[in-house]
């Protein structure tokens, strides 16, 4: 499996009437053609006139034929030629999940905010980073944490990535369980041995968007 991970930044000011194109017009069509995305997100604490939205496939091809067949329907044209004046910048990246990847979540939650974060290793450094943290870090972190709904490696895009997102119901939640986990001498011996392989890491606080209604976990 792949995922295409898309990060859309908007014009200040244009968030709303794009959320409200897109959920009448975009969403119906595209997922029509690629199916439920894994998760469709707005910016709450970070960048912010963003959204953030992820796409499953089971490999290039399966993605191209899919987005190929969306791109020729009329709808779909239709809704880009009024969408595109919203946007400042696009991008995305294709994502393979880690090694370890997927395990099974806590279960039971509906996510009312996710925290996605990015971490850059430096290069070479990945393979010792999956090894380390599968045998040390995994345990205490899906303890403490409870529901991932994601852990990937960038596979086009920023190299030496990984993209793991975690579910929480609100930011008390996220609070306790991440101090929680802080204080785990565990997790503190886990930190000490991989912080020299990390090389940069930054993370986004993300709202399901209006129009789409995340799982349970």
């Amino acid at each position: 499996m792949i995922v295409d991970m898309r990060t859309y930044t908007l014009h200040p000011g244009n968030l709303g009437a794009y959320n409200r194109l897109y959920g009448t017009e975009g969403y119906p069509v595209q997922t029509r053609y690629l199916g439920q995305p894994l998760g469709y997100y707005t910016v709450e604490i970070g960048v912010q006139n963003r959204i953030v939205h992820l796409w499953g496939y089971r490999d290039i091809k399966e993605r191209q034929d899919k987005r190929d067949a969306m791109q020729a329907d009329p709808a779909w044209q239709s809704y880009v030629s009024r969408a595109t004046q919203y946007f400042q910048s696009q991008e995305n990246r294709i994502l393979r999940s880690a090694p370890y990847w997927p395990f099974k979540p806590e279960g039971g939650l509906v996510p009312g905010i996710v925290d996605l974060r990015v971490y850059t290793f430096h290069a070479g450094k990945l393979p010792s980073f999956f090894k380390l943290y599968e045998a040390e870090g995994l345990a205490t972190q899906t303890k403490h944490l409870g529901n991932c709904l994601g852990f990937y490696a960038s596979d086009i895009g920023g190299q030496n990535q990984i993209v793991h997102l975690w579910a929480y119901a609100d930011f008390a939640d996220r609070q306790r369980r991440r101090a929680a986990m802080q204080a785990d001498p565990l997790w503190q011996t886990y930190l000490a041995r991989s912080a020299p392989l990390v090389f940069h890491m930054e993370n986004s606080i993300l709202r399901p968007a209006p129009f789409w209604t995340p799982p349970r976990t």
